[in-house]
């Protein structure tokens, strides 16, 4: 009778066995390896967009042509066009323009015009760049004098700083000679007793340096000629 029971307790111990080790390693298994996504369910990322380069700045014509409406004698300080006098091709006039200034001057230095070590515009590299080319005159029956091509020693009083050297052609490329001669100049050699006082008070080149001209400060532009005491 004991052996019947044991057969019995043995045929239902045996499979709950095997089910309990079936169900143990397939929890380790599952464990052991990742999920793997559904067929069908997996997601694409979508690929970057590609940037588009940016459209490159339309370069400003150095050249100061007023009968280009793309020139900087048009643009405003931000570089936009101000207008050019015609509201059909450019728009209203800019502010500038409506108080009668024509164009900004800061715009204007901001742009193309080369820069002296003070930041103000080198009015002379200008016009040896060819940026600008004033004109003679007012009146375009009158005949253009060509520039005077002639450099003239200034020597000056102390001995501890180099002599100037006076270039009349980028002078006489602005200037009419009757401008200087003779109310500021005497047209003679040492006909003009110069000091740096009388010159800082407005007198002589200061009539023009420190004013519309290059300041008296930048004393190496007309002081380049070494003295002959220095030589010695």
């Amino acid at each position: 009778m004991k052996s019947l029971y044991s057969i019995k307790f043995i045929s239902r111990i045996v499979p709950l066995a095997i089910l309990t080790t079936f169900i143990v390693y397939a929890g380790i298994t599952s464990a052991a390896e990742p999920a793997k996504p559904a067929t069908g369910t997996q997601k694409t990322v979508p690929a970057a967009k590609e940037t588009q380069p940016a459209a490159p700045k339309e370069k400003v014509s150095p050249i100061l042509d007023p009968k280009d409406p793309k020139s900087i004698l048009y643009l405003d300080t931000k570089g936009s066009l101000a207008g050019t006098g015609d509201p059909a091709k450019s728009g209203p006039a800019s502010e500038a323009v409506k108080a009668g200034a024509g164009w900004h001057p800061t715009a204007l230095a901001a742009a193309v015009l080369p820069k002296d070590k003070y930041g103000l515009v080198d009015w002379a590299r200008a016009v040896k760049d060819h940026i600008v080319v004033p004109r003679h005159s007012l009146d375009p029956q009158e005949e253009e004098m060509p520039p005077l091509d002639m450099n003239v020693v200034i020597e000056a009083k102390s001995d501890f700083v180099n002599d100037v050297v006076y270039p009349h052609y980028i002078h006489t490329w602005w200037l009419k000679c009757e401008v200087c001669h003779p109310k500021i100049f005497i047209p003679q050699k040492g006909g003009n007793n110069m000091t740096m006082i009388e010159i800082a008070g407005g007198k002589f080149c200061g009539r023009c340096h420190g004013k519309i001209a290059f300041p008296l400060t930048d004393c190496m532009r007309c002081h380049v000629q070494p003295k002959k005491a220095a030589k010695k």
